[in-house]
């Protein structure tokens, strides 16, 4: 899909897997400006920076942050910038509450004078809690961590500042995808990369589940919502697959794909505390707005991920 027009785009988060993928969409044919911190590491943007216009600011800096989109003026605000935990390691709850709260809050009010088209607020499906049925946008936010608190605290923001204000800002939440660029210490990325070089896996519960997404159908979502948020005002939208898999399925999967002779450890570490049988999206709130639905089946989505780190296994060692 391409986006129709050109347009004056902001991404906050673009050093990270979605921003990095992301970007490399937007900059055929718009204008794309990214916002990063003195510590970014940007790696995943090296053979494209020079497409994008980078400006050092922290979101906490709420003048800079204010004069900077100011100067900037854009039309389409994609906020994907988070904190949180990866591969067991946590950040520190200040910097979790920082960032995911305050700088979202920071970001939404330097741009209350500008008269923007889109400003898409990325959450999660951490937002809820566990249930045990798939998870819908009405349903009682019940969060397990202060991951999940904070998100969902920036996602009820931009929920008032939409309608009370009448701003186009609506939250994609986010449920598990995967693909190129991806975490080193995510499931899909750590599998892959272990699969390819043949070394054993060493993994937890493999019945935990979760709904998994191909970034290219998530991506979709968000060039679409640039003609779309201004009509849906303060709505919140499940970006999933709409079907959960377990651990020991992508994992398999993995294996079959790369015929690799990987040992699997699985139990070689406590599974997560809240962990289910059930991590679902419902679907059908986000089909029926934008008419929009996956187009990668799971097994075509981690066949290409495969592909992709095939050919750049050297990033990740």
């Amino acid at each position: 899909m391409t986006v129709p027009k050109s347009y004056k785009i902001l991404v906050i988060g673009a050093t990270g897997f979605i921003g990095a993928n992301l970007v490399r969409r937007l900059i055929e044919g718009n204008e794309v400006h990214i916002i990063t911190r003195m510590s970014s590491d940007k790696w995943r943007l090296t053979n494209i920076l020079s497409d994008l216009k980078d400006h050092t600011v922290d979101l906490l800096n709420e003048e800079k942050l204010k004069d900077l989109v100011k100067q900037i003026k854009p039309e389409v605000i994609f906020h994907l910038a988070t904190s949180g935990m990866y591969g067991g390691v946590h950040a520190s709850e200040k910097e979790v509450i920082e960032t995911n709260f305050l700088g979202t809050v920071n970001l939404i009010n330097a741009c209350k004078d500008i008269d923007y088209k889109c400003f898409v607020n990325t959450g999660s499906s951490s937002e809820y809690g566990p249930k045990k049925y798939p998870m819908k946008e009405t349903d009682l936010c019940e969060p397990v961590n202060i991951y999940g608190i904070s998100k969902c605290s920036a996602t009820l923001y931009g929920n008032l500042i939409a309608r009370t204000k009448g701003k186009p800002i609506i939250t994609f939440r986010l449920f598990s995808p995967f693909g190129p660029y991806d975490d080193k210490s995510r499931l899909m990325t750590y599998a892959i990369t272990n699969a390819l070089q043949n070394k054993t896996l060493m993994l937890a519960n493999p019945n935990s589940v979760r709904d998994y997404i191909y970034i290219e159908d998530v991506l979709d979502l968000y060039e679409q919502s640039i003609e779309f948020a201004s009509e849906f005002k303060g709505e919140i939208f499940n970006v999933g697959n709409g079907s959960q898999k377990a651990t020991s399925y992508i994992v398999n999967k993995i294996i079959e794909i790369t015929k690799s002779e990987s040992d699997i450890k699985w139990d070689s570490f406590p599974g997560r505390e809240h962990d289910t049988d059930k991590w679902e999206a419902d679907i059908e709130k986000v089909r029926k707005y934008f008419n929009w639905q996956p187009k990668y089946h799971i097994d075509e989505g981690i066949a290409d991920t495969i592909m992709w780190f095939e050919n750049n296994l050297a990033l990740y060692k």
